[in-house]
C-alpha cells in the first residue's frame, strides 16, 4: 500500500470520528436542556433500590408477620408497626432516588412517620412486661434501631449489624427455650436474624456509604408520599399536637463558628494590644486588703436550688404484688418484705420477681424457671429449677440455689452474687453488659467458707488466621 493510499484513508477515519462526536456533542446538548437523560436514569436506579427493599420484605417480613399473629396478639400488634416503619422507609428510599439530599429539618419531617412507629415499638415491649412472649417483644425492640441506617454515613451497613447484636440476648434465650420444642418460635427467629444479614447486603449494594440521594433531582417533599410540598390545612378545633421526640436523629452542627479576625487584628498591633488593659494599683491587691480573702466560702459552693411551678412529678408508687396467675407466680413491687414464701409450687409454673427493692423471696420444691427484672436489693433463695434463672436489669441482688438449675443468664447488672451448692456445680453461667458479679461455692469440706470467685468483665481478642480468639483478662 502507496503512502497516499495510506493518508487518504487516515483522512476518512478521521472525519468520520469527528462526525461522531458532533451527533455525540448535540445530543449531550438536547438532553442537558431537556432534563430526559438524567430523567431516565434516575426512575430506573429508584426502581432496583425500592423493588430490592421490597423483595426482603416479602421474603422474611411477611412469614414474620404470620408466625407472630399465630403466637400473640400483642406480637403481633408489634410487628404490625415494624411493618408500617419499613414501608415509611420505602417510600424515603424512592424519594431519595428522585430527590435532592435535604435540609436537616427538612429531613427530619421525611423520618417522622418511622419515628412514630418506633416509638411504638418500644412503646409495646414497655408495657407488657409480664408477657408470656417478653422475649420476643425485646428482640424487635432491641434491634429497632437499624431503621435509622438511612441517616448513618459513611457506614450503614455494620450499624445494622450491631443493632442485630442488640437483639441477639433475647433471640438465644428463644431458641434455648423453644429448639426442639415450638418450631415457629425458632423460625420466628430465623426470619428475624436473616432479614438482618440480608439488610446489610442490600445496604452494601445499594447504599454503601449512606442513604443515596440523586444530585440531579428535583426538591425532596415535606414528607414520605408527598407528590410536592404543601401546607397543611388547620383544623377546627385547633392546631395539631407536636410530634413526639425523634427516635433517631442526623447529626447537626448547629455551633456558631468562631471569628478569628478580630483576634489576629488585635494580635498586628504587637505592643499596643495591652494599652486598653487596667492597671491594678496597689489598693486593689487582696493582700493589701484585709477585708478580702482568696478562700472560697463554704457557703458559697452550696449548690443554689431554685423552685419552679412546674417540678417534676413524684414517681408513682405502685401497689405489691403476689399472686399466682395461671401458671405464673407473679411478685411485683414489694418493697421491705423479707419474708415472702411460695410453697405451693409445680414444675410446670415460673416465678416472675419484677421491680422489687430491698426483699427476701423462698421459692420451695421445683418450679420450671425464675425471672428477676429491674429488682435492687433483692434476694432469692430457691431448691430446684428445670430451666434456668434470669436476672435483668437489676441492681445489687443475690440468688442462692439449694439444689440444681441448669443455667443461670444475667443481663444488664450491676452487682450479682450466685450462690451455688454441690448439687448445682455444674450449672452454666451466662453474662451480659454486666459488671460486679461473683460466684460462691461450697468449700473442700463441711466446715470451710464458702469460695468466692470473681466473674470476668474484661477480655482480650486477637486475630488468629481468619478467626477471632477471645480470653478473659487477670491482673495480679
Amino acid at each position: 500500500m502507496s503512502l497516499e493510499s495510506t493518508l487518504e484513508n487516515l483522512l476518512k477515519r478521521l472525519d468520520q470520528a469527528t462526525s461522531r462526536l458532533e451527533t455525540v456533542e448535540k445530543a449531550l446538548a438536547s438532553g442537558a436542556t431537556s432534563g430526559s437523560a438524567p430523567a431516565a436514569a434516575a426512575p430506573a436506579a429508584s426502581g432496583a433500590a425500592v423493588t430490592e427493599f421490597q423483595s426482603l420484605l416479602d421474603q422474611h417480613i411477611t412469614p414474620l408477620v404470620t408466625l407472630s399473629k399465630k403466637l400473640d396478639g400483642t406480637l403481633a400488634q408489634q410487628i404490625d408497626e415494624l411493618v408500617q416503619a419499613l414501608q415509611a422507609e420505602k417510600a424515603l428510599i424512592g424519594v431519595a432516588a428522585n430527590s435532592k439530599k435535604p435540609s436537616q429539618e427538612a429531613l427530619l419531617g421525611l423520618l417522622a412517620p418511622i419515628n412514630n412507629h418506633a416509638q411504638k415499638v418500644e412503646s409495646i415491649r414497655s408495657s407488657n412486661r409480664p408477657s408470656k412472649f417478653f422475649n420476643n417483644l425485646s428482640a424487635i425492640s432491641e434491634s429497632i434501631g437499624f431503621l435509622s441506617w438511612v441517616v448513618v454515613e459513611p457506614t450503614p451497613g455494620p450499624h445494622v449489624a450491631e443493632m442485630k447484636a442488640s437483639s441477639e440476648f433475647y433471640t438465644n434465650r428463644i431458641l434455648k427455650e423453644f429448639k426442639g420444642v415450638n418450631q415457629d418460635q425458632v423460625d420466628w427467629v430465623q426470619h428475624l436474624n436473616t432479614f438482618l444479614v440480608e439488610l446489610q447486603k442490600y445496604i452494601k449494594q445499594y447504599h454503601t456509604t449512606g442513604l443515596t440521594w440523586n444530585p440531579r433531582g428535583g426538591d425532596a417533599p415535606k414528607s414520605v408520599g408527598a407528590a410536592a410540598p404543601a401546607a397543611p390545612a388547620p383544623s377546627a378545633g385547633g392546631p395539631p399536637p407536636p410530634p413526639p421526640p425523634p427516635v433517631f436523629v442526623p447529626e447537626t452542627d448547629n455551633k456558631p463558628k468562631a471569628d478569628m479576625s478580630a483576634v489576629f487584628s488585635s494580635l498586628a498591633k504587637g505592643e499596643g494590644v495591652t494599652s486598653g488593659l487596667k492597671k491594678v494599683t496597689n489598693d486593689m491587691k487582696s493582700k493589701n486588703n484585709p477585708n478580702k480573702s482568696s478562700v472560697v466560702k463554704a457557703d458559697d459552693l452550696k449548690p443554689k436550688t431554685t423552685t419552679t411551678a412546674t417540678g417534676s412529678k413524684p414517681a408513682v408508687v405502685k401497689p405489691p404484688k403476689f399472686a399466682l396467675e395461671s401458671n405464673k407466680w407473679a411478685v411485683e413491687h414489694q418493697v421491705g418484705n423479707k419474708n415472702i414464701i411460695i410453697a405451693e409450687t409445680d414444675p410446670r409454673q415460673t416465678v416472675y420477681v419484677y421491680q422489687c427493692t430491698d426483699s427476701v423471696i423462698q421459692v420451695k420444691g421445683k418450679v420450671n424457671a425464675i425471672t428477676l427484672d429491674g429488682c435492687k436489693k433483692t434476694a432469692i433463695v430457691f431448691e430446684n429449677a428445670i430451666a434456668s434463672c434470669e436476672i435483668v436489669n437489676c441492681t445489687s441482688v443475690e440468688i442462692q440455689v439449694t439444689g440444681k438449675v441448669p443455667s443461670v443468664s444475667i443481663d444488664k447488672c450491676s452487682g450479682a452474687q450466685i450462690y451455688l451448692s454441690k448439687d448445682s456445680l455444674a450449672t452454666e453461667i451466662v453474662t451480659s453488659k454486666s459488671s460486679e458479679m461473683n460466684v460462691l461455692i461450697p468449700g473442700a469440706t463441711e466446715n470451710d467458707d464458702m469460695v468466692e470467685i470473681a466473674i470476668p468483665e474484661q477480655f482480650k481478642t486477637v486475630v488468629q488466621g481468619t478467626r477471632l480468639v477471645t480470653e478473659s483478662m487477670s491482673h495480679i
